[in-house]
């Protein structure tokens, strides 16, 4: 008899565990969209330095709005790549970089990652800086899920409230306290999974306010102990990472939104790319268009001038 049950104890564990690896392996995020994004490309350019090389817009009618701060946007031609934006970009982090920011295409808005698999060592992120900063000078520092806000500034969360609609820190209550770790996630432990919580932390720093919308704790890779955030200053408050030479430059290509809207892309809205002092495009080169929303690659399609769509 107990043979029995052992043999259907360890079957039902079998069962279990394969139900459970499952779930792991079939583990889905949450961010990125399902637009689905169609590019018409113009038949040929020049050798001049503003021209239009295409226009974009969604596909279909189930289309959402996406919010440019999320939206990363580059055409490569000949195997080069031409960042997209309202006017500044993103230069490329040292491979070897503790904290690697990247500009949305709104010009405002940062995605910034840290590495933060240091368990020994805390890992400091400036907030105005966009830059790795030290035990005496940070605004967060990092390892592991361990994020504390550093000495001498102030923080508040605001509970499942969207990132862009943040905008002012009045009427905001702010909390001295550093001592303990920020509450920024939750752990499913059905997938062992860190999710971050949906709500903005707001940090103010010497005068200036920030705010800061957490991503994920996973890399492309999908490997652990990277936090990605969103991050914009309010208020106006100076924001010394967009003017940093080191970090942003003029964009190649520039975006001109068809409603004037540089906060979304809204649902039916047609977007121009053109040259901004950069010759990328002179004559029919192939000219292809990589897209991603919150770090998730968007898909993308090719119409033409007679086709249905177009």
């Amino acid at each position: 008899m107990w043979k029995r049950a052992a043999a259907t104890l360890a079957v039902g564990l079998f069962i279990g565990g394969l139900v459970w690896w499952s779930m792991v392996q079939g583990y889905t995020s949450e961010l990125g969209t399902d637009n689905v994004v169609e590019i018409l490309i113009e038949d040929s350019s020049t050798e001049g330095f503003d021209d239009v090389l295409a226009t974009t817009s969604f596909q279909g009618d189930a289309a959402e709005p996406l919010l440019w701060s999320s939206v990363e946007l580059a055409l490569v031609v000949n195997g080069a790549s031409y960042a997209c934006g309202f006017g500044q970009q993103s230069l490329p982090s040292a491979t070897d970089a503790l904290v690697r920011p990247k500009l949305g295409a709104d010009g405002q808005t940062f995605t910034t990652t840290v590495d933060a698999t240091n368990e020994e060592a805390f890992t400091f992120l400036s907030l105005p800086n966009q830059r790795e900063g030290n035990d005496s000078d940070h605004s967060l520092r990092f390892s592991s899920t361990d994020v504390f806000v550093g000495d001498g500034h102030a923080w508040a969360y605001l509970e499942d409230v969207p990132f862009n609609d943040i905008n002012s820190h009045e009427n905001i209550t702010f909390s001295s306290n550093t001592e303990e770790r920020l509450e920024w996630y939750t752990y499913d432990l059905s997938v062992h999974r860190v999710t971050p919580l949906s709500g903005v932390f707001v940090i103010k720093i010497d005068g200036a306010y920030y705010k800061v919308k957490f991503l994920s704790y996973y890399n492309d890779d999908d490997e652990r102990r990277y936090p990605t955030m969103l991050i914009a200053s309010l208020n106006g408050s100076e924001f010394p990472a967009l003017q940093d030479p080191e970090l942003v430059s003029p964009a190649p290509c520039l975006l001109r939104a068809g409603d004037g809207d540089l906060t979304h892309w809204n649902a039916t809205e047609v977007v121009e790319l053109r040259e901004q002092n950069v010759n990328i495009r002179s004559n029919d080169e192939a000219l292809t268009l990589v897209m991603t929303y919150e770090g998730v690659e968007v898909r993308i399609v090719e119409i033409t001038s007679t086709s249905p769509e177009g």
